[in-house]
């Protein structure tokens, strides 16, 4: 298990943040849903912690936990006081070691995941966008289903099935810990020793390959909410984490729709009139990207006069570019937001951890905002054969029928 250590005296905390290298790309496409499932199951108690007990244990001694799922890993972190980075270690080895993923413990988790699924994505307006977009971005690879996966796929799901993601997936050799904070270096190094030690190393994961196929057309869908505005969203695939384009990309998205003066929000929502809201996201992955426009049009306003007029604001920022103003707008929204999460330690943790498990290099999180403030205007220019109309998922969001 590799071991991240980042000591600091700024503050009496101590963040403990452990990363499995698995996320929902890496499921059977016949079983999505599981890296997601084991982010509720880690919590119902292992050999010598009850169900629940992480989370009393934790808050008893004055700290915070949570966990989170993306499409590449699985994360799970707590924040205590700094005299209690012994708990925090204990009770993520013990977990690691021994969870109990019992009939019951899965049933009632199951049905917890069904009951997430509903609310965020089957009942919520506008919550299937995302997931219906990546059927068709990534057809042929893990990116093609969200994390929360499937409700078939949860109900088909055996016990035994759960337990052996369990084994594959949650040993040593496919996490990696990193602990930030006030702590003492050779202490810190003693108490790893002695909590993760003696947990059998786990044989390395065969990881499904990802075959990420370019799109070559534009794909068309249409879909009926209980919503009562249209809205298009638009989706490219895009550039992997660390890579130079991903940084680029980055800087556009907040040139196209961050504030009032972005081209997006000055051009739809504020002269035209014709969008309620806009936003572009770079959804920066392992082995691929997403690049995802998304826009609620004003009532009475189509989604087709909507996608007509973000295709032409794209067109101009990647062929004729953005200007010196707006990337340097751009870098210092960026590298103001990316200190000041620096300032807290769960999220320095995060950026540890990101470098050292998409690049194998820890040192890579201290480059990071080195090359997001080298970008220069040619490789924003330089981003337009990522965005055309034939390599696009365009989705119209209409309200349902009555």
């Amino acid at each position: 298990m590799h071991v991240i250590l980042s000591p600091s005296k700024e503050q009496p905390i101590v963040a403990v943040n452990l990363w499995y290298h698995v996320g929902s790309k890496d499921e059977d496409p016949r079983r999505t849903g599981f890296a997601h499932l084991f982010e509720h199951l880690m919590f119902q108690g292992s050999a010598n912690v009850p169900k629940a007990g992480h989370f009393k244990f934790i808050q008893n001694a004055g700290g915070t936990l949570n966990a989170t799922t993306s499409f590449d890993r699985t994360n799970y972190f707590e924040s205590l006081p700094a005299h209690q980075l012994e708990l925090a270690l204990w009770l993520e080895s013990d977990r690691m070691l021994s969870l109990d993923i019992s009939s019951e413990n899965f049933e009632n988790q199951r049905a917890v995941v069904k009951e997430e699924r509903r609310q965020r994505y089957d009942n919520q307006p506008y919550g299937r966008v995302f997931e219906t977009i990546l059927d068709s971005l990534y057809p042929t690879s893990g990116y093609h289903w969200a994390t929360i996966g499937s409700m078939q796929h949860l109900d088909e799901t055996s016990l035994p099935e759960v337990q052996a993601f369990h084994k594959k997936w949650y040993v040593p050799n496919n996490a990696s810990l990193a602990i930030s904070g006030e702590f003492d270096i050779d202490e810190a190094k003693r108490l790893v020793e002695k909590y993760f030690g003696n947990i059998p190393h786990g044989e390395a994961p065969a990881r499904p390959e990802q075959n990420v196929v370019p799109l070559r057309k534009k794909i068309e869908l249409r879909m009926e909410d209980a919503v009562s505005l249209p809205a298009v969203a638009i989706a490219f695939q895009s550039a992997p984490l660390y890579s130079k384009d991903d940084y680029a990309m980055d800087i556009l998205s907040d040139c196209l729709a961050s504030g009032r003066s972005s081209r997006l929000y000055k051009s739809l929502v504020y002269e035209k009139q014709l969008a309620k809201n806009v936003s572009a996201y770079n959804i920066a992955l392992e082995k691929s990207g997403v690049f995802l426009i998304n826009c609620i049009a004003q009532s009475g306003v189509s989604p087709e006069r909507l996608e007509a007029e973000i295709w032409e604001e794209l067109q101009k920022a990647t062929t004729e570019g953005v200007t010196e103003e707006e990337l340097s707008k751009a870098k210092n929204r960026n590298e103001m937001h990316r200190a000041n999460s620096l300032q807290q330690l769960a999220k320095r943790n995060d950026n540890l951890q990101q470098a050292y498990t998409y690049t194998g290099e820890t040192e890579s999180a201290n480059k990071d905002l080195d090359r997001l403030l080298s970008v220069k205007r040619g490789d924003i220019s330089s981003l337009s054969t990522y965005f055309k109309p034939d390599a696009s998922v365009v989705l119209y969001t209409v309200p349902k029928a009555h």
